[in-house]
Protein backbone atom coordinates (compact mmCIF):
# COMPACT_ATOMS: atom_id res chain seq x y z
CA UNK A 1 0.00 0.00 0.00
CA UNK A 2 1.40 3.33 -1.47
CA UNK A 3 0.24 6.79 0.45
CA UNK A 4 -0.34 8.94 -2.25
CA UNK A 5 -0.89 13.15 -1.17
CA UNK A 6 -2.69 15.37 -3.31
CA UNK A 7 -2.36 18.88 -3.27
CA UNK A 8 -5.15 21.18 -3.96
CA UNK A 9 -6.18 25.00 -4.09
CA UNK A 10 -8.87 26.29 -2.09
CA UNK A 11 -11.68 26.01 -5.34
CA UNK A 12 -14.54 23.14 -4.78
CA UNK A 13 -15.00 22.59 -7.81
CA UNK A 14 -11.51 21.75 -8.67
CA UNK A 15 -11.13 18.96 -6.01
CA UNK A 16 -14.68 17.48 -6.50
CA UNK A 17 -13.60 15.68 -9.84
CA UNK A 18 -10.52 13.80 -7.66
CA UNK A 19 -12.78 11.79 -5.55
CA UNK A 20 -13.74 10.08 -8.53
CA UNK A 21 -10.39 9.17 -8.71
CA UNK A 22 -9.42 9.05 -5.46
CA UNK A 23 -11.98 6.68 -4.66
CA UNK A 24 -10.81 3.87 -7.33
CA UNK A 25 -7.23 4.31 -5.89
CA UNK A 26 -8.54 3.62 -2.58
CA UNK A 27 -9.87 -0.05 -3.89
CA UNK A 28 -5.97 -0.60 -5.63
CA UNK A 29 -4.92 -0.46 -1.82
CA UNK A 30 -3.36 2.68 -1.41
CA UNK A 31 -4.03 5.75 1.22
CA UNK A 32 -4.95 9.04 -0.14
CA UNK A 33 -4.16 12.65 1.50
CA UNK A 34 -5.96 15.94 0.46
CA UNK A 35 -3.27 18.97 1.64
CA UNK A 36 -4.70 22.19 0.79
CA UNK A 37 -6.57 25.36 2.07
CA UNK A 38 -8.28 25.12 5.09
CA UNK A 39 -11.93 25.54 3.93
CA UNK A 40 -11.68 21.94 1.99
CA UNK A 41 -11.22 19.93 5.42
CA UNK A 42 -14.89 19.46 6.00
CA UNK A 43 -15.70 18.45 2.24
CA UNK A 44 -12.75 16.19 2.15
CA UNK A 45 -13.12 14.33 5.18
CA UNK A 46 -17.12 13.86 4.87
CA UNK A 47 -16.31 11.91 1.73
CA UNK A 48 -14.42 9.50 3.40
CA UNK A 49 -10.35 11.41 3.00
CA UNK A 50 -7.78 12.33 4.93
CA UNK A 51 -7.17 16.13 5.39
CA UNK A 52 -4.16 18.31 6.39
CA UNK A 53 -4.54 21.79 6.25
CA UNK A 54 -1.55 23.61 4.88
CA UNK A 55 -2.73 27.08 3.53
CA UNK A 56 -4.80 29.98 5.57
CA UNK A 57 -4.69 32.89 3.50
CA UNK A 58 -7.26 33.09 -0.02
CA UNK A 59 -5.27 35.73 -2.44
CA UNK A 60 -8.88 35.59 -4.18
CA UNK A 61 -10.58 37.04 -0.97
CA UNK A 62 -10.48 40.19 -2.75
CA UNK A 63 -11.68 39.27 -5.95
CA UNK A 64 -8.89 38.68 -7.47
CA UNK A 65 -6.81 35.20 -8.69
CA UNK A 66 -3.98 36.80 -10.09
CA UNK A 67 -1.21 33.55 -10.67
CA UNK A 68 1.60 36.01 -9.40
CA UNK A 69 -0.18 36.70 -6.81
CA UNK A 70 -0.50 33.29 -5.37
CA UNK A 71 2.95 32.22 -6.02
CA UNK A 72 4.42 35.12 -3.97
CA UNK A 73 1.97 34.38 -0.78
CA UNK A 74 3.31 30.50 -0.82
CA UNK A 75 6.40 29.81 -2.83
CA UNK A 76 8.62 31.79 -0.52
CA UNK A 77 7.63 29.44 2.03
CA UNK A 78 7.44 26.11 0.45
CA UNK A 79 10.79 26.08 -1.09
CA UNK A 80 12.43 26.84 2.32
CA UNK A 81 10.41 24.09 3.92
CA UNK A 82 8.48 26.36 6.29
CA UNK A 83 5.00 24.55 4.80
CA UNK A 84 5.87 21.24 4.11
CA UNK A 85 8.72 19.80 6.12
CA UNK A 86 7.16 18.62 9.12
CA UNK A 87 3.63 17.87 7.49
CA UNK A 88 5.89 15.37 4.43
CA UNK A 89 8.05 14.55 7.35
CA UNK A 90 5.21 12.70 9.10
CA UNK A 91 3.47 11.78 6.12
CA UNK A 92 6.29 10.35 3.84
CA UNK A 93 4.31 10.08 0.41
CA UNK A 94 5.41 7.59 -1.89
CA UNK A 95 3.74 10.45 -5.21
CA UNK A 96 2.21 13.77 -5.56
CA UNK A 97 -0.50 14.89 -7.43
CA UNK A 98 -0.39 18.35 -7.90
CA UNK A 99 -3.24 20.45 -9.74
CA UNK A 100 -1.58 21.12 -12.82
CA UNK A 101 -2.34 24.86 -12.60
CA UNK A 102 -0.11 25.08 -10.43
CA UNK A 103 3.43 23.30 -12.19
CA UNK A 104 6.21 25.67 -10.33
CA UNK A 105 4.78 24.42 -7.33
CA UNK A 106 4.94 20.97 -8.41
CA UNK A 107 7.70 21.01 -9.24
CA UNK A 108 9.53 23.04 -6.19
CA UNK A 109 7.71 19.91 -3.68
CA UNK A 110 9.33 17.22 -6.23
CA UNK A 111 12.86 19.16 -6.31
CA UNK A 112 12.55 20.01 -2.55
CA UNK A 113 11.73 16.36 -0.68
CA UNK A 114 12.72 13.94 -4.00
CA UNK A 115 8.70 12.71 -3.95
CA UNK A 116 7.77 11.71 -7.41
CA UNK A 117 5.05 14.04 -9.47
CA UNK A 118 2.13 13.35 -11.13
CA UNK A 119 0.05 16.35 -12.18
CA UNK A 120 -3.44 16.43 -12.39
CA UNK A 121 -5.87 18.78 -14.82
CA UNK A 122 -9.53 19.23 -13.43
CA UNK A 123 -9.78 22.25 -15.54
CA UNK A 124 -10.31 22.78 -19.41
CA UNK A 125 -6.87 22.06 -21.20
CA UNK A 126 -7.49 25.46 -23.54
CA UNK A 127 -3.73 24.91 -24.64
CA UNK A 128 -1.29 22.55 -25.42
CA UNK A 129 1.48 21.85 -22.31
CA UNK A 130 3.97 23.45 -24.87
CA UNK A 131 2.43 26.40 -25.18
CA UNK A 132 1.39 26.91 -21.39
CA UNK A 133 4.50 25.75 -20.33
CA UNK A 134 6.07 28.83 -22.26
CA UNK A 135 5.37 31.31 -19.26
CA UNK A 136 7.13 29.08 -16.33
CA UNK A 137 10.31 31.30 -17.19
CA UNK A 138 7.99 34.86 -16.79
CA UNK A 139 6.60 33.37 -13.78
CA UNK A 140 10.16 32.76 -12.24
CA UNK A 141 11.27 36.06 -12.56
CA UNK A 142 8.24 37.75 -10.77
CA UNK A 143 9.01 36.12 -8.25
CA UNK A 144 9.53 37.94 -4.76
CA UNK A 145 10.88 35.72 -3.25
CA UNK A 146 12.09 31.91 -3.23
CA UNK A 147 13.68 31.62 -6.19
CA UNK A 148 17.28 30.81 -5.00
CA UNK A 149 16.07 27.93 -2.79
CA UNK A 150 14.46 26.59 -6.06
CA UNK A 151 17.19 26.95 -8.18
CA UNK A 152 19.37 25.55 -6.08
CA UNK A 153 17.21 22.55 -5.18
CA UNK A 154 16.94 21.68 -9.13
CA UNK A 155 21.03 22.24 -9.52
CA UNK A 156 21.45 19.87 -6.73
CA UNK A 157 19.24 17.16 -8.55
CA UNK A 158 21.57 17.38 -11.49
CA UNK A 159 18.99 19.43 -13.86
CA UNK A 160 21.43 21.19 -16.33
CA UNK A 161 19.77 24.50 -18.15
CA UNK A 162 20.72 28.05 -19.45
CA UNK A 163 17.71 30.03 -19.06
CA UNK A 164 14.41 29.95 -17.02
CA UNK A 165 12.57 28.98 -20.36
CA UNK A 166 14.68 25.85 -20.28
CA UNK A 167 12.80 24.59 -17.03
CA UNK A 168 9.48 24.46 -19.08
CA UNK A 169 11.28 20.72 -20.27
CA UNK A 170 10.97 19.74 -16.56
CA UNK A 171 7.34 20.04 -16.66
CA UNK A 172 6.97 18.27 -20.25
CA UNK A 173 8.61 15.39 -18.45
CA UNK A 174 6.19 15.20 -15.85
CA UNK A 175 2.87 12.86 -16.48
CA UNK A 176 -0.36 14.50 -16.87
CA UNK A 177 -3.75 13.21 -16.12
CA UNK A 178 -6.48 15.33 -17.37
CA UNK A 179 -9.86 15.10 -15.96
CA UNK A 180 -12.01 15.39 -19.16
CA UNK A 181 -12.90 12.97 -22.10
CA UNK A 182 -11.35 13.54 -25.36
CA UNK A 183 -14.42 13.51 -26.74
CA UNK A 184 -15.74 17.01 -25.17
CA UNK A 185 -12.73 19.02 -27.18
CA UNK A 186 -12.75 20.08 -30.60
CA UNK A 187 -12.00 17.24 -33.49
CA UNK A 188 -8.15 16.42 -34.43
CA UNK A 189 -7.01 17.58 -31.06
CA UNK A 190 -3.86 15.72 -30.63
CA UNK A 191 -2.84 13.95 -27.44
CA UNK A 192 0.65 15.09 -26.66
CA UNK A 193 3.10 13.12 -25.07
CA UNK A 194 2.78 12.23 -21.10
CA UNK A 195 -0.77 13.61 -20.99
CA UNK A 196 -3.59 11.05 -20.73
CA UNK A 197 -6.91 11.71 -20.67
CA UNK A 198 -8.57 9.24 -18.39
CA UNK A 199 -12.69 10.34 -17.81
CA UNK A 200 -15.00 12.62 -16.57
CA UNK A 201 -14.57 12.86 -12.41
CA UNK A 202 -17.90 13.62 -11.84
CA UNK A 203 -18.30 11.75 -8.43
CA UNK A 204 -21.66 10.39 -8.12
CA UNK A 205 -20.99 8.85 -4.94
CA UNK A 206 -19.85 11.93 -3.25
CA UNK A 207 -20.73 13.39 0.06
CA UNK A 208 -22.48 16.65 0.37
CA UNK A 209 -24.55 18.66 2.92
CA UNK A 210 -28.66 18.07 3.19
CA UNK A 211 -30.39 19.67 0.50
CA UNK A 212 -34.04 19.30 -0.11
CA UNK A 213 -36.36 19.73 -3.24
CA UNK A 214 -39.64 19.52 -1.21
CA UNK A 215 -42.20 21.42 -2.38
CA UNK A 216 -41.29 22.17 -5.71
CA UNK A 217 -43.91 21.07 -8.67
CA UNK A 218 -42.84 17.99 -10.81
CA UNK A 219 -45.02 19.22 -13.39
CA UNK A 220 -42.96 22.01 -14.14
CA UNK A 221 -39.69 23.01 -15.04
CA UNK A 222 -36.55 23.81 -13.35
CA UNK A 223 -34.48 26.41 -14.21
CA UNK A 224 -31.19 26.28 -12.52
CA UNK A 225 -29.01 28.98 -12.76
CA UNK A 226 -25.35 29.09 -10.58
CA UNK A 227 -22.17 30.44 -11.25
CA UNK A 228 -19.33 28.42 -9.65
CA UNK A 229 -18.27 28.43 -5.55
CA UNK A 230 -16.12 31.85 -6.52
CA UNK A 231 -18.98 34.10 -7.21
CA UNK A 232 -16.50 36.90 -5.45
CA UNK A 233 -14.51 36.99 -8.67
CA UNK A 234 -16.06 38.86 -11.33
CA UNK A 235 -18.66 39.79 -8.79
CA UNK A 236 -20.25 42.82 -10.26
CA UNK A 237 -20.75 40.64 -13.62
CA UNK A 238 -22.23 37.63 -11.80
CA UNK A 239 -24.73 40.16 -9.93
CA UNK A 240 -25.85 40.86 -12.95
CA UNK A 241 -26.04 38.34 -14.38
CA UNK A 242 -27.91 36.59 -11.14
CA UNK A 243 -30.51 39.73 -11.63
CA UNK A 244 -31.05 38.87 -15.22
CA UNK A 245 -32.50 35.60 -14.33
CA UNK A 246 -34.62 37.11 -12.01
CA UNK A 247 -35.88 39.45 -14.32
CA UNK A 248 -36.67 36.07 -16.73
CA UNK A 249 -38.38 34.32 -14.00
CA UNK A 250 -40.69 37.35 -13.46
CA UNK A 251 -41.64 37.15 -17.40
CA UNK A 252 -42.20 33.31 -16.83
CA UNK A 253 -44.12 32.92 -13.34
CA UNK A 254 -44.75 29.16 -14.29
CA UNK A 255 -41.33 28.66 -14.68
CA UNK A 256 -39.13 27.46 -11.14
CA UNK A 257 -35.82 29.27 -10.49
CA UNK A 258 -33.01 28.11 -8.34
CA UNK A 259 -30.32 30.58 -7.94
CA UNK A 260 -27.23 28.92 -5.87
CA UNK A 261 -25.54 32.75 -5.52
CA UNK A 262 -22.33 31.64 -3.48
CA UNK A 263 -20.97 32.96 -0.48
CA UNK A 264 -20.20 36.67 -2.46
CA UNK A 265 -23.94 37.37 -1.91
CA UNK A 266 -27.05 37.37 0.29
CA UNK A 267 -30.42 37.25 -1.19
CA UNK A 268 -31.38 41.00 0.24
CA UNK A 269 -28.91 42.12 -2.23
CA UNK A 270 -31.07 41.66 -4.99
CA UNK A 271 -34.28 43.51 -5.53
CA UNK A 272 -38.00 42.39 -6.94
CA UNK A 273 -37.17 38.56 -6.32
CA UNK A 274 -40.08 37.24 -7.57
CA UNK A 275 -42.07 34.40 -6.28
CA UNK A 276 -40.62 31.70 -8.31
CA UNK A 277 -37.70 32.53 -7.46
CA UNK A 278 -35.72 30.38 -4.43
CA UNK A 279 -32.44 31.83 -3.97
CA UNK A 280 -29.69 29.67 -2.04
CA UNK A 281 -25.81 30.30 -0.92
CA UNK A 282 -25.32 26.67 -1.59
CA UNK A 283 -27.26 23.92 -3.00
CA UNK A 284 -26.16 20.49 -4.41
CA UNK A 285 -25.69 20.59 -7.61
CA UNK A 286 -26.07 16.69 -8.46
CA UNK A 287 -29.72 16.79 -6.49
CA UNK A 288 -30.89 20.04 -8.34
CA UNK A 289 -29.86 18.51 -11.57
CA UNK A 290 -31.55 15.24 -11.30
CA UNK A 291 -34.83 17.58 -11.72
CA UNK A 292 -33.47 20.45 -13.74
CA UNK A 293 -34.78 21.04 -17.18
CA UNK A 294 -31.70 23.39 -18.39
CA UNK A 295 -28.97 25.02 -16.26
CA UNK A 296 -28.10 28.79 -16.37
CA UNK A 297 -24.03 28.65 -15.66
CA UNK A 298 -20.36 30.31 -16.25
CA UNK A 299 -18.84 27.76 -18.57
CA UNK A 300 -17.27 26.12 -15.35
CA UNK A 301 -15.83 23.22 -16.40
CA UNK A 302 -17.20 21.20 -13.32
CA UNK A 303 -20.57 22.44 -14.08
CA UNK A 304 -20.65 21.42 -17.83
CA UNK A 305 -19.12 18.16 -17.21
CA UNK A 306 -22.12 17.29 -14.69
CA UNK A 307 -24.58 19.12 -16.64
CA UNK A 308 -23.55 15.92 -19.62
CA UNK A 309 -23.27 13.63 -16.82
CA UNK A 310 -27.28 14.40 -15.82
CA UNK A 311 -28.74 14.40 -19.14
CA UNK A 312 -28.90 18.67 -18.84
CA UNK A 313 -28.84 20.97 -21.39
CA UNK A 314 -26.30 24.35 -20.39
CA UNK A 315 -27.12 28.13 -21.19
CA UNK A 316 -23.44 29.02 -21.30
CA UNK A 317 -23.03 32.96 -20.05
CA UNK A 318 -19.27 33.08 -19.36
CA UNK A 319 -16.75 36.21 -18.67
CA UNK A 320 -15.12 36.75 -21.64
CA UNK A 321 -11.26 35.73 -21.21
CA UNK A 322 -11.50 34.45 -17.70
CA UNK A 323 -9.98 30.45 -17.26
CA UNK A 324 -11.35 27.86 -19.24
CA UNK A 325 -14.91 28.80 -19.36
CA UNK A 326 -14.92 30.77 -22.77
CA UNK A 327 -13.48 27.49 -24.27
CA UNK A 328 -16.00 25.18 -22.43
CA UNK A 329 -18.80 27.66 -23.59
CA UNK A 330 -17.81 27.28 -27.32
CA UNK A 331 -17.29 23.58 -27.34
CA UNK A 332 -21.25 22.81 -25.47
CA UNK A 333 -22.56 24.98 -28.44
CA UNK A 334 -20.11 23.40 -31.31
CA UNK A 335 -21.51 20.02 -29.62
CA UNK A 336 -25.23 20.94 -29.39
CA UNK A 337 -25.14 20.11 -25.61
CA UNK A 338 -26.91 24.33 -25.13
CA UNK A 339 -26.23 27.42 -26.31
CA UNK A 340 -24.10 30.05 -25.30
CA UNK A 341 -24.14 33.85 -25.07
CA UNK A 342 -20.77 35.90 -24.08
CA UNK A 343 -22.65 39.21 -24.36
CA UNK A 344 -22.11 40.48 -20.50
CA UNK A 345 -25.00 42.40 -20.98
CA UNK A 346 -27.60 40.25 -22.53
CA UNK A 347 -30.77 41.21 -22.09
CA UNK A 348 -33.90 39.72 -19.83
CA UNK A 349 -35.92 38.94 -23.48
CA UNK A 350 -32.97 37.14 -24.77
CA UNK A 351 -32.43 34.83 -21.79
CA UNK A 352 -35.88 34.05 -21.90
CA UNK A 353 -35.91 33.19 -25.70
CA UNK A 354 -32.60 31.23 -24.96
CA UNK A 355 -34.75 29.35 -22.40
CA UNK A 356 -37.44 28.87 -24.31
CA UNK A 357 -35.48 27.45 -27.17
CA UNK A 358 -33.23 24.78 -25.29
CA UNK A 359 -36.53 23.54 -23.28
CA UNK A 360 -38.64 23.04 -26.44
CA UNK A 361 -35.76 21.17 -28.50
CA UNK A 362 -35.16 17.82 -27.77
CA UNK A 363 -32.71 17.78 -29.73
CA UNK A 364 -30.24 19.30 -26.98
CA UNK A 365 -31.44 16.64 -24.84
CA UNK A 366 -30.63 13.92 -27.17
CA UNK A 367 -26.71 15.19 -28.05
CA UNK A 368 -26.60 15.35 -24.22
CA UNK A 369 -27.56 11.81 -24.03
CA UNK A 370 -24.89 10.67 -26.49
CA UNK A 371 -22.07 12.80 -25.06
CA UNK A 372 -22.69 11.08 -21.64
CA UNK A 373 -22.22 7.84 -22.88
CA UNK A 374 -18.93 8.88 -24.37
CA UNK A 375 -17.83 9.95 -21.06
CA UNK A 376 -18.68 6.66 -19.99
CA UNK A 377 -17.17 5.34 -22.87
CA UNK A 378 -13.76 6.91 -21.86
CA UNK A 379 -13.91 6.90 -18.40
CA UNK A 380 -10.38 5.22 -17.73
CA UNK A 381 -9.68 5.25 -13.87
CA UNK A 382 -6.85 2.02 -14.85
CA UNK A 383 -4.97 4.09 -16.72
CA UNK A 384 -4.61 7.04 -13.78
CA UNK A 385 -4.11 4.40 -11.66
CA UNK A 386 -1.33 2.85 -13.59
CA UNK A 387 0.13 5.86 -14.33
CA UNK A 388 0.46 7.12 -10.68
CA UNK A 389 1.68 3.66 -9.90
CA UNK A 390 4.28 3.84 -12.52
CA UNK A 391 5.78 7.37 -11.18
CA UNK A 392 6.23 5.87 -7.88
CA UNK A 393 8.66 3.27 -9.50
CA UNK A 394 11.24 6.18 -10.74
CA UNK A 395 14.32 5.91 -9.24
CA UNK A 396 15.28 9.65 -8.16
CA UNK A 397 19.52 10.43 -7.48
CA UNK A 398 20.08 11.75 -4.03
CA UNK A 399 18.79 10.98 -0.72
CA UNK A 400 14.98 12.74 -0.10
CA UNK A 401 15.05 15.36 2.11
CA UNK A 402 12.12 13.82 3.70
CA UNK A 403 14.83 11.61 5.49
CA UNK A 404 16.89 14.32 6.01
CA UNK A 405 14.30 16.16 7.83
CA UNK A 406 13.90 12.86 10.36
CA UNK A 407 17.43 12.47 11.12
CA UNK A 408 17.60 16.28 11.69
CA UNK A 409 14.54 15.74 14.06
CA UNK A 410 16.13 12.61 15.45
CA UNK A 411 19.31 13.73 15.95
CA UNK A 412 18.10 16.96 17.95
CA UNK A 413 15.62 14.67 20.41
CA UNK A 414 12.81 15.35 18.85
Amino acid sequence: MATIAIFVDIEEGHVLPTFWLSRFLQTRGHQVWYLGHQNLAQLVRDNGFKFISIMKSDPSANGSHAEHSRLNLIFGPLVRGELLDGILADLNPHVALVHSEYYLEGLAIHYRYHIPLVFFGPMFRRFPRTQITQKIGELLLELTSGLPEFLESVVKAGVKFKHFKDLSQLVLRTPELVLHPQAFDLPATEVEPGVHYVGAGVDPARTERPFSLAGFDSNQPIIYCARGSQTQMNKEANRRLFQVTMDAAALRPKWQFIIAIGKAFKPEDFSDVPANVFLFPWVSQLKVLSRASVMINHGGFGSIKECIYMGVPAIVLPVKGFRDHSACAERVAYHGLGVQNDDPQISTTELVRMIEQVINDSSFNARVGQMREKFKQQARLDIAADVIEKAMTQPYSGVPVVQKIKARAHAAGH
